[in-house]
């Protein structure tokens, strides 16, 4: 199956099979599930998310899209613009895959983000310092609060 790819600011109330909406704004790329179940599929562009390489004519998202909250639980990767079918895995190895991934999405922002540990740091100290509106939406964004 091959997908093509169109670059947009707004995601289109309506996705087409067969179509990646590529948000750059957003740091977004939505498309409905390549099995054809209809589910509309959301892959975050991250550095420990998806990573979208668009060589000027064909998209490629990696790691591979796994549909593991749908019914169909399908399972794929977008290379060069096409489907490739992956492995159906089961519910341990998704398990276990999820809990890898949530452990180096930590490590990576708890390492790497000198502003988040910053912040953190000033909210253990029960710090009045008012926070930026820049520093505000990292720390939403990445921690939740």
């Amino acid at each position: 199956m091959i997908v093509r790819h169109k670059f947009v600011e707004l995601m289109p109330d309506i996705i087409e099979d067969g179509v990646l909406y590529i948000s750059l704004d957003y740091g977004t790329v939505i498309h409905n599930c390549a099995c054809g179940c209809g589910s509309e599929v959301n892959t975050p562009l991250s550095p420990t998310g998806w990573k979208m390489i668009y060589n000027g004519e064909v998209v490629t998202l990696k790691p591979s899209v796994g549909n593991w909250s749908y019914d169909c639980k399908s399972h794929y990767w977008i290379t060069d613009g096409k489907i490739e079918w992956a492995a159906t895995w089961n519910d341990d190895k998704i398990k276990k895959i999820r809990i890898v991934e949530e452990d180096e999405r930590e490590m990576f922002y708890k390492n790497k983000n000198p502003i988040l540990v910053d912040i953190e740091v000033n909210k253990k100290e029960n710090s009045k310092e008012k926070l930026t509106k820049n520093k505000w939406w990292l720390w939403r964004v990445f921690c939740g609060d």
